[in-house]
């Protein structure tokens, strides 16, 4: 009774977590931490029952199998307890052959009737049934799958002749293996439970082998059999073969052999396709290495051990293109020649038994029908073949080409290679011209393909190598199938991208410069010769390391010379074609709107100056052009020799770019495409639009097995709907008039114009240059180059001389309109003539300031506008000139005009003419002469006015130790100037002339003149002006060596005192200015410099506030130099 009041009492105090819960929470957190408790139960109770509704199959069927596991227990029990009896009957048996071993007679009679006994046969059949299996599973073991097979078909006959309660076995027992009969016994002995009891155990162990076997061997089928040593593939892959024909259930005896033609081919191709699928590019090598589900173990593991190896991609290539070839050479030829023919084949040790137990367990084949299907197989994988490896072996050749050389030479060794032969030949079986003979159709293999020359196509005997390669023409060969006209094909489309990128990169680089170049006032002229330098050398270097990349393509000895015969026309047609877009792209750079405004002067001759400096640059520095254009690597010159060949040898050529046709080459020459653009040359100028270049190629080039016009298309990389689109913006825009020239022709864009010599470039492949000369494709270029060099300087000179030729307009105009105004007496007091007698014996003044000021200023563009390294010589010697297609006069290669030698005619020519024409415009009224406008002047005037024209005269005719060039553009850029069939200093020679004549007759009529004082007078003073400004003009007309000069000076080189003048108040010069040694100004201090200077400053110790603001300047000409490009460093570094 106290025990329960205890237990109540206990009950009715509450826990110690109760309390601690009712000290610390209110009411209210209670009720909700209550009913969070009950709802976390209902959530317990439902996902309880939830657990026990989903597991209540698994818990039925666990409880069947549970049933099924205590009957199979129940059976090995019983089998276990009669083991004992099984061995008494075992012993007694022995016993009772011990005891009649010495009656041999006896015996055998004992055996035959132990024979006939159902003990023994009993025995006989549990020791068969207990050793067999063990005899298959080592078979399996050794991938023996014919020795598995063979079995397997002996187990199942003698388990058919016990019982037919099973399917699998009645069905396989059926198909008598042959040998496996013995096995069966001579009556059935399945009513013991014990023989039915192993029988079943048996069957449930072996039901699953038949399959195993089969997937064995067709794993064996999906592996490489020609990768096998000791010649062991053929010898695998008809036990493969066999042990599919003996354990296939649903054969018939007559489509036996078909089907297994059909399996081994089968095979084989889902072997290449999955190595074709590892042939991947660079980029999806990581991406793709994995093996798929359905690739044999030998793929699966060769690919893994390819994918150890990379990112070694040219070696990853080489090795899965060797293994093809291993596969079509043996798995797809001589193998099956060997098991399907001769039905014989090499083994390990020689064993002819075992060949000749699998060769009888196959069906006969015949010969016609292996034939056809090996012959359609290699149809139908070649060209898959061929276009994986073409699409693989171009991203290699695009990061090294001696790797891509390096795999054409090992794949010619292991396909037609001499080694490669006598290794196929060594089988002991048969040769590999036997298996190739009797198993490839060539007209199946090469119907629809371009494979070698043997069958089809006519071949060119030059040599003895090519009449070697005719008499073995109608032999199938790998390489020529394979890689022959691949590695052909991927060359010249390598050669096609690898030039069209080094364009593209080139104009790119260009454009960015001229985009970041600096104002024209800016541009210093070492670094514009130091960045033009940079792409003019990298452009040589482009086009050399895709020459020397080309060139490591060359195949093996046997056929280097066709190989390189084929590469040296390809490089010389790309060249040609780079070229001439380039130079397309170079003259459209050039090309002004006619309505540009004049505030794109400078911007345009700072693009004329670098585009100048470039192609002068161009001309002398790419020195792989020599190599490259060499006449006897012409499409022509080829095509000739192997005419020639062709003729001597009784053969017709034909293929190849500008391939021969009958003897002839069916290309044309530069003057029927001459003929052509003269015609579509409507105005003269030597330009026509993109529609009549096509109209007049395919004109020229009507009659040829060229199409000109996609010639054209195609060298310039456009597509042929975009040509329509170009030209109907051509046809509204005047010729020549194409903008800044801001897009680019690598955006399939068509120029709106072109010139004959680009066509000329452009048409390479159709076109028969000259051997030397102009030309010749190299004289092409060069003439092109001349000719943008000269037009690039003829513009920056008008436009780097406007404020200057503006200003001495200016002041010409006022002495036209004081010359008409004023008399002779104030003409004379103004130019401080007064003093001087009225009979004129002191009647010239100075040269007007503003002539010689333009002199001057012209020498001063001249100076600040080049530098040291353009007064060297642009080519070394005599031999690189020609070399480089660079004629040279009787002066030797001294006299090719360097860069200085070309700015400075610019600027003469464009000074003359100036000169000239403001001359005449000034003094020639609108329809009056220039006679009768002179003739307004006064006396004075016209004297000044002869003065100033006949020192124009002397100074660029005879002061001029320079010259002029020999070809100058004509008088066809100034509106005012009647245009002229003579050029621009020969027109300025004539005004000049007619100025001196007319003023020289007006004075004629003034009496009181006497002309030859007058013209000795004016003499002098040009003396006294060419000597005063002799030290800045001699830069732009050179030093005066003429008798007149020297006279005017003494012995010692001083400035003779009656050359002074004696009314002079100035002091007389007691020493004369020596001539300038330099006539550049002071380079710029580099970064570099600049920091090595702050370096030595701190050692010899100067203050931190001078290093700072060192540092500071550095720093901002870094950031100058760093953003803008290629010629950021133009900038002037203040």
């Amino acid at each position: 009774m106290k025990l329960q009041q205890q237990q109540q009492q206990q009950q009715q105090q509450p826990s110690a977590y109760a309390s601690s819960i009712a000290k610390s929470m209110t009411i209210e957190e209670m009720r909700a931490l209550h009913r969070q408790a009950l709802s976390e139960a209902d959530a317990k109770q439902m996902e309880l029952r939830l657990v026990l509704a989903s597991r209540y199959r698994e818990l039925v069927g666990s409880s069947d199998e549970v049933q099924h596991m205590h009957g199979r227990a129940k059976e090995l029990d019983d089998l276990v307890q009669a083991l004992p009896q099984l061995f008494e009957k075992i012993l007694l048996s022995a016993t009772s052959d011990n005891a009649n071993t010495d009656h041999e007679e006896e015996k055998e009679k004992e055996e035959t009737a132990l024979e006939t006994s159902d003990e023994q046969v009993i025995l006989r059949v549990r020791h068969d049934l207990a050793s067999m299996p063990r005899i298959i599973h080592r078979s399996l073991d050794k991938k023996d799958v014919h020795g598995a097979a063979t079995g397997l078909i002996g187990l199942f006959n003698l388990i058919a002749s016990q019982t037919n309660q099973f399917p699998l076995v009645n069905k396989l027992a059926a198909l008598d293996g042959g040998s496996a009969s013995a096995l069966v016994p001579a009556k059935s002995v399945a009513h013991d439970p014990l023989v039915y009891a192993q029988l079943k155990m048996v069957y449930l162990h072996v039901q699953t082998l038949p399959a195993r076997t089969v997937q064995i061997a067709r794993s064996l089928l999906l592996q490489s059999a020609g990768s096998i040593p000791h010649n062991g593939g053929a010898h695998l892959s008809a036990s493969a073969l066999s042990s599919l024909d003996l354990l296939d259930i649903h054969k018939t005896k007559s489509s036996r052999a078909v089907k297994l033609i059909d399996l081994y081919y089968d095979s084989k191709a889902k072997l290449i396709q999955g190595l074709l699928n590892r042939l991947t590019s660079p980029s999806n090598t990581k991406s793709g290495t994995g093996a798929g589900e359905n690739d044999d173990v030998s793929t699966r593991s060769f690919v893994s051990k390819v994918n150890a190896a990379a990112p070694d991609t040219a070696t990853t290539a080489e090795e899965i293109l060797s293994r093809i070839v291993l596969i079509l050479q043996h798995d797809i030829i001589l193998f099956p020649y060997q098991i399907f023919v001769l039905r014989k084949f090499s083994c390990h040790g020689n064993n002819a038994d075992a060949v000749k137990v699998i060769m009888d367990s196959l069906p006969e084949f015949n010969v016609q029908v292996l034939q056809s299907k090996a012959s359609h197989f290699l149809a139908a994988h070649l060209p898959l073949i061929r276009t994986k490896v073409k699409s693989v072996l171009k991203s290699i050749a695009g990061t090294t080409a001696s790797a891509l050389g390096q795999i054409r030479q090992s794949l010619y060794d292991k396909t037609d290679g001499v080694d490669c032969m006598k290794s196929l030949d060594a089988n002991g079986v048969c040769t590999w011209d036997e298996a190739v003979a009797a198993i490839i159709d060539v007209r199946i293999v090469t119907h629809g393909t371009s494979l070698s020359q043997g069958t089809d196509a006519p071949r060119i005997a030059p040599s003895s190598s090519t009449s070697q390669q005719s008499q073995s023409s109608n032999r199938f060969s790998l390489w020529s199938a394979l890689f022959s006209n691949t590695f052909s094909s991927l060359v010249h489309s390598l050669l096609t991208s690898a030039f069209h990128s080094v364009h593209t990169r080139v104009v790119s680089t260009l454009r960015n410069s001229l985009a970041n170049a600096p104002p024209l006032t800016s541009i210093l002229p070492h670094e514009a010769y130091r960045n033009t330098l940079r792409i003019a050398t990298e452009l040589d270097a482009a086009l050399l390391k895709v020459s020397d990349d080309a060139h490591e393509l060359l195949v093996h000895a046997e056929e280097r010379e066709e190989s390189e015969r084929r590469l040296r026309q390809s490089l010389y047609v790309q060249t040609c074609e780079i070229m001439g877009r380039l130079l397309s792209e170079l003259r459209r750079m050039l090309l002004i709107t006619s309505n540009a405004d004049d505030t794109d002067g400078p911007a345009t001759a700072t693009k004329e100056l670098i585009v100048g400096r470039l192609c002068h640059l161009m001309k002398f520095r790419l020195t792989s052009l020599a190599t490259l254009l060499d006449p006897n690597s012409s499409p022509a010159v080829l095509a000739s020799s192997m005419s020639t060949a062709a003729q001597g040898s009784g053969m017709a050529v034909g293929g190849g770019i500008g391939g021969v046709i009958g003897g002839k080459s069916g290309m044309i020459t530069l003057l029927e495409l001459r003929s052509a653009f003269d015609i579509a040359d409507d105005d003269d100028d030597g330009l026509i639009s993109f529609d009549e270049a096509m109209e007049a190629m395919s004109s020229a080039f009507s009659g040829t097995q060229f199409h000109g016009a996609a010639m054209v298309r195609d060298t310039l990389l456009l597509h042929s709907s975009s040509s329509s689109t170009a030209t109907n913006s051509t046809t509204s825009a005047s010729k020549g008039a194409t903008g800044m020239g801001e897009s680019s022709s690598s955006g399939n864009s068509s120029p709106q114009n072109v010139t004959l010599s680009e066509l000329a470039l452009l048409s390479a492949r159709g076109l028969r240059h000259d051997v030397s000369g102009p030309e010749s494709a190299l004289g092409t270029i060069q003439r092109s180059l001349d000719d943008i060099v000269s037009t690039c300087f003829g513009k920056w000179a008008k436009v780097v001389l406007g404020p200057q030729t503006v200003g001495m307009q200016t002041s010409m105009s006022e002495f036209v309109e004081t010359a008409r105004s004023i008399s002779e007496a104030e003409w004379k007091r103004r130019f401080d003539l007064a003093g001087n007698d009225i009979d004129g014996t002191k009647s010239v003044g100075h040269v007007s300031p503003h002539v010689v000021g333009y002199i001057l200023s012209v020498a001063s563009i001249l100076n600040r506008s080049v530098c040291p390294s353009d007064a060297l010589p642009p080519v070394p010697n005599t031999k690189y000139a020609v070399a480089m297609g660079i004629s040279c006069d009787s002066g030797g290669f001294e006299s090719i005009p360097n860069m200085m030698r070309t700015i400075r005619w610019a600027l003469l020519v464009e000074t003359l003419t100036r000169l000239s024409v403001s001359l005449e415009e000034k003094t020639d009224d609108e329809s009056e002469a220039a006679l009768v406008n002179i003739g307004q002047f006064c006396t004075p005037a016209i004297i000044q006015l002869l003065s100033d024209v006949m020192f124009i005269k002397d100074m660029f005719f005879r002061r001029n130790c320079h010259g002029f060039p020999t070809e100058v553009a004509k008088m066809v850029d100034y509106d005012d100037v009647e245009e002229m069939e003579i050029s621009k200093v020969e027109a300025s020679k004539v005004i000049l002339e007619e100025m001196v004549n007319a003023s020289s007759s007006q004075l004629a009529e003034c009496t009181i003149l006497n002309m030859d004082d007058t013209y000795h007078e004016i003499e002098e003073t040009h003396q006294m002006s060419a000597m005063a400004c002799d030290l800045y003009v001699s830069s732009l007309f050179g030093d005066d060596v003429s008798a007149s000069a020297q006279s005017m000076l003494t012995g010692d080189g001083h400035l003779a005192p009656s050359q002074l003048g004696a009314s002079s108040d100035s002091p007389a010069l007691s020493h004369n200015p020596l001539p300038s040694s330099r006539r550049f100004v002071l380079l710029p201090i580099q970064s570099e410099r600049s920091l090595n200077e702050l370096q030595l400053r701190s050692k010899y110790g100067m203050d931190k506030k001078k290093q700072a603001e060192a540092r500071e300047d550095t720093t901002a000409a870094s950031a100058v130099s760093s953003g803008f490009g290629l010629l950021s460093s133009m900038f002037k570094k203040n």
